[in-house]
């Protein structure tokens, strides 16, 4: 069988466009599905942003230590002004390590403890459930991906499951996770085929599907030129007789 005659003809592109389809049906419906439920869901509830009170404002005007004071205490050290729930906080970072000083009186602030964080959590929810748990992470879930241990972890009991992922020493609000959000994270997997990280969209597993789909789509299309040119040729055929 010469290859080039039969690559060209209309059972070729037929039996390879029917093949795709076939390895194709199911992620196209993952694709779509997911496409669907991301665009319907709203991405301010996704992010809990509904969930959460603004940061509450800083009382620098009771401050007592200035920065002066602390950097000469830590020369070499850069500093930023953060906050730990109402009281102003000075950050320095000196090569990667970070301290926190409290610039009401330039005490050093070490970790919250439990109590501490659960008022800070509260103080921060804008739900209408109760505080149910607060764990102290050592690993972390697959939902608080990217941030960094230790951290704190308080669920809430309401209808969205509300969970906060909260820094251990400022105690400020890193993450809002909600049932909404944890649909949109597994359609959003199925959506990029990153089923273990979910957040590599330049995997080649998805690589070879969409490099699959485009070859579906431009197989069909030739297979409907083949198609009609070969009607086209029928039908000049049968008008000459």
């Amino acid at each position: 069988m010469k290859l080039m005659p039969y690559f060209r003809s209309v059972r070729f592109w037929r039996q390879l466009h029917l093949w795709l389809s076939l390895l194709l049906s199911l992620q196209l419906l993952a694709w779509f599905g997911s496409g669907l439920v991301m665009s319907v869901l709203p991405i301010k509830e996704v992010r809990g942003d509904h969930l959460k009170k603004p940061a509450p404002e800083v009382e620098w005007h009771q401050a007592r230590f200035s920065p002066a004071q602390l950097t000469a205490l830590h020369p070499g050290a850069q500093l930023s002004l953060t906050q730990r729930g109402t009281v102003p906080v000075y950050q320095l970072q000196h090569g990667e390590k970070l301290m926190y000083f409290s610039a009401l009186d330039g005490s050093r602030l070490e970790a919250l403890s439990e109590n501490e964080v659960k008022t800070l959590a509260t103080a921060r929810y804008n739900g209408n459930g109760t505080l149910k748990n607060s764990t102290l992470l050592s690993t972390l879930p697959l939902e608080a991906r990217g941030l960094s241990l230790p951290l704190w972890q308080v669920q809430f009991q309401d209808a969205d499951n509300t969970v906060f992922y909260l820094e251990p020493v400022l105690g400020q609000l890193l993450r809002v996770r909600t049932d909404n959000w944890r649909l949109f994270d597994f359609v959003w997997m199925l959506h990029i085929m990153d089923y273990r990280e979910r957040d590599n969209f330049n995997n080649l597993l998805l690589i070879i599907s969409s490099a699959s789909a485009l070859l579906f789509t431009l197989s069909g299309i030739w297979l409907l030129v083949l198609t009609l040119g070969r009607k086209r040729l029928n039908t000049s055929h049968s008008a000459q007789r």
